[in-house]
């Protein structure tokens, strides 16, 4: 990886991991920061382990820049297993929330499940490409910027909904997050130093990535998603 490619991620992600974490003191006040004990205990879990995440991509960067190798990797294992746990809280939390909802909430917000799902699975892969790539660090630099990523849509779409001017239709509140998560996906594949091994990964990434989140405005309204839903509601009892 060329220098000036390196030092640019390390110096961008504390800054944009640091950023992300202070928008969401905004975007989760209104709904939970603000009546912080009557949320449960599951919603508790997945906010410490998104913020924990938040804090290792601060972290393992500035890790990297000081020439600690061995507690970054060390931090690395532990961070993993926090990783992993912010996704399984991700897929509970969503469940939880279209398992709650009555008929006639599952009519207005129902098809908003897609979304918490699809950032998990973008989330996840995102993860999971990073450590299979970690000994290559354009590779696994991106990665574990992609995973921050994932965090714009909740973050966007509640600092619109709360703080911005009314919208003619609710999707449109996700419209800001896909534009910039897609534009800085597109960033980091097509910056990639020539002949770094693995090219490939990243720009399917990208395209796999561009149609999940296209797929919001389509794939909720089809008969095999809400089959879908009411598997997926139905899995174990809330």
């Amino acid at each position: 990886m060329r220098p000036e490619i390196g030092d640019v991620l390390t110096r961008m992600l504390p800054v944009a991991a640091l950023t992300l974490l202070v928008l969401s003191a905004f975007a989760f006040w209104p709904a939970y920061l603000s009546d912080v004990r009557s949320a449960s205990g599951s919603i508790h879990a997945h906010a410490a382990f998104g913020a924990g995440w938040l804090v290792l991509l601060i972290l393992q960067p500035v890790l990297i820049r000081g020439r600690l190798h061995r507690w970054h990797r060390c931090i690395g294992r532990v961070g993993l297993g926090v990783g992993v746990a912010f996704l399984v809280s991700s897929v509970f939390v969503a469940h939880r929330s279209v398992a709650v909802m009555s008929a006639e909430q599952f009519a207005g917000e129902g098809r908003f499940v897609y979304l918490p799902l699809a950032m998990a699975v973008l989330f996840g892969s995102a993860l999971a490409l990073a450590v299979h790539w970690r000994h290559v660090p354009a590779l696994h630099g991106r990665f574990m910027a992609a995973t921050s990523l994932t965090l714009l849509d909740p973050l966007f779409g509640r600092l619109l909904f709360h703080y911005g001017p009314p919208l003619p239709a609710p999707e449109w509140h996700q419209v800001p997050a896909f534009l910039t998560v897609l534009g800085v996906f597109l960033a980091m594949a097509g910056s990639l130093p020539a002949g770094v091994r693995g090219q490939r990964v990243m720009w399917c990434y990208f395209v796999f990535a561009a149609l999940l989140l296209a797929g919001f405005f389509v794939v909720p309204s089809t008969a095999i998603w809400l089959t879908f839903v009411d598997w997926f509601v139905h899995v174990y009892a809330v």
